[in-house]
């Protein structure tokens, strides 16, 4: 079976599309992405799945899942996979060491409650079935299930 990878520009993007095709499908897989930017390309290659919808999906994350370091890096890691029907994982380090996000001129925290105020947003705007929080390894994990 030859899918055509021409225009993935990351693995994420390589494996996402790998395997939400049907002759290589892959029911359990997680990959973490390269930015924010690499999540939504990935996201875009699903495109649809039940009441998951890339556009929806794609906006909710620029406008709760967008927070930036003052370098214009991620303050959030991504992941993107499938567990029977897509999931995404959003994690921050609980340590304090990249809890500072640029909004406008200001200097602002991410704080527990902001990130899941956020992460319960996003869900609700991108229909996720799902939105479980969990803590691991000095990090703090938001899952985002659709079926």
């Amino acid at each position: 079976m030859n899918v055509k990878l021409g225009n993935c520009k990351t693995s994420a993007q390589a494996v996402t599309k790998i395997c939400y095709n049907e002759p290589t499908r892959n029911l359990d897989f997680r990959i973490q992405c390269k930015d924010l930017e690499d999540l939504k390309r990935c996201v875009r290659i699903i495109k649809g799945y039940n009441d998951f919808d890339w556009e929806k999906v794609n906006k909710a994350l620029d406008a709760w899942a967008n927070f930036k370091r003052i370098n214009n890096t991620d303050l959030l890691t991504y992941e993107i996979g499938r567990e029977g029907s897509p999931v995404i994982y959003i994690r921050y380090s609980l340590l304090g060491l990249s809890g500072n996000y640029q909004k406008g001129n200001q200097i602002k925290k991410l704080t527990d409650k902001l990130f899941k105020k956020s992460m319960e947003t996003l869900a609700g705007l991108a229909r996720a079935d799902e939105c479980h929080f969990t803590v691991e390894f000095g990090y703090k994990y938001c899952r985002l299930w659709w079926d």
